[in-house]
């Protein structure tokens, strides 16, 4: 079949959705399927900028067209001008220039891609896979971007008519789909269930130096990711907040984004034992995280049903055990708890998570018991050799 795939990122650019997108495409091309890509050039992060220019590369049987987009960081009229420009990039594609079977999107940009994506689905008699990493305008209204009333409802309009001419809507947990179902207006829509994998087929086991200093002694909790609105580290400040007097009980944040600077002046003030590290390659941080004794992830309230954190399966590969400030309903809190593979307690209680921390550094036998189920958990579920497969048979359906 012919497909046409298309994301703002796409590898070799750092995105965590690039690296992921293109296992999926290397698996459907040696499939014997023809797969073309539209994305941009690698731009995610500054040192992006050393990657071939080249718009157009064909690699592994895969024909990749990159658009020279502007830097967006913090600018939401640049967002939406490269919104428009991959979509319609899109659009002109799969209606005038060639005949596809299959086009997928992902939600970056959000709701845009996904809208022109379906009407030229429509208009070509292709057929529409929608990919949702996150489910909008949900997770815009939480964040404060779809705020105004009358803008969501008419992105909503958007959204729902893309889920419906969707076959399928992939989403990454039971939670999401739950919410997309519960969607007002939305009848009958095809949902399929696929979490991501960890980027890297294999857990990291290399003699990598790290290029930053590590706590030495005692137990060290990791939070890796994009350090933004929705992953409610405040309450983790606060409790580390309280252990200033245990040096023993280390914080490594490692990543940037949005809040980054606020959490560090936090942490100045508060004398707390935290260290904040830049973004680094995959190989790095799966050393880190090899290294350190507890992962940390939470997510703000409500958001679990319109997102899955993506950090999960990485930690998980490494076996290091998850203490997640999440819903107790959530899928994720469930998985933890079935597998004994971390603990899971309120994102609004900074006094029970510094409670949770010292209990789980004065108990070693814990940790190592947890490590080891964190392992078991990632094999069942979050392997590229389980999860691929499934992207191959969801072309045959």
């Amino acid at each position: 079949m012919k497909i046409l795939v298309s994301h703002r990122y796409y590898w070799p650019d750092s995105a965590p959705y690039a690296s992921l997108l293109h296992s999926i495409v290397k698996r459907w091309a040696a499939d014997g399927h023809e797969v073309d890509v539209i994305t941009a050039l690698p731009s995610y992060k500054k040192d992006n900028a050393d990657y071939s220019k080249q718009l157009e590369q064909k690699f592994c049987g895969i024909t990749i067209y990159r658009l020279d987009l502007k830097n967006e960081s913090g600018r939401f009229l640049r967002r939406l001008i490269n919104a428009f420009q991959l979509a319609t990039k899109l659009f002109l594609r799969a209606v005038i220039f060639k005949k596809y079977d299959i086009i997928m999107v992902s939600t970056y940009p959000p709701i845009l891609g996904g809208f022109m994506a379906a009407v030229a689905s429509r208009l070509s008699r292709a057929r529409f896979i929608y990919h949702c990493m996150d489910l909008h305008p949900e997770i815009g209204l939480i964040s404060g971007e779809f705020s105004n009333p009358k803008f969501y409802a008419v992105l909503k309009k958007m959204d729902e008519f893309s889920c419906k001419v969707a076959d399928p809507v992939v989403v990454l947990s039971n939670d999401m789909a739950k919410s997309l179902n519960d969607r007002d207006d939305i009848c009958k829509v095809n949902i399929e269930v696929i979490n991501n994998f960890a980027l890297s087929s294999e857990p990291y086991s290399g003699h990598l130096d790290l290029p930053f200093d590590w706590p030495k002694g005692g137990m060290v909790i990791l939070f890796a990711g994009n350090v933004g609105r929705f992953q409610g580290l405040d309450v983790l400040m606060q409790a580390m907040a309280g252990l200033s007097n245990r040096p023993d009980i280390s914080l490594v944040i490692m990543g940037d984004g949005s809040e980054k600077n606020k959490l560090e002046q936090q942490a100045r003030e508060s004398t707390a034992n935290v260290r904040f590290i830049d973004h680094q390659t995959v190989e790095v941080a799966q050393k880190a995280m090899e290294k350190a004794d507890i992962g940390f992830l939470s997510l703000l309230p409500n958001v679990y049903r319109y997102a899955y954190p993506s950090k999960t399966m990485s930690y998980l590969q490494q076996g290091l055990p998850i203490l997640a400030c999440i819903e107790s309903e959530s899928q994720l809190a469930t998985e933890l708890s079935e597998y004994s593979a971390g603990l899971t307690l309120s994102n609004s209680d900074p006094q029970l998570l510094r409670d949770t921390i010292l209990a789980l550094a004065d108990d070693p036998k814990k940790i190592g018991e947890m490590r080891v189920n964190a392992r078991v958990l990632y094999e069942d579920c979050f392997m590229q050799k389980a999860v691929l497969p499934v992207w191959s048979v969801i072309l045959s359906k």
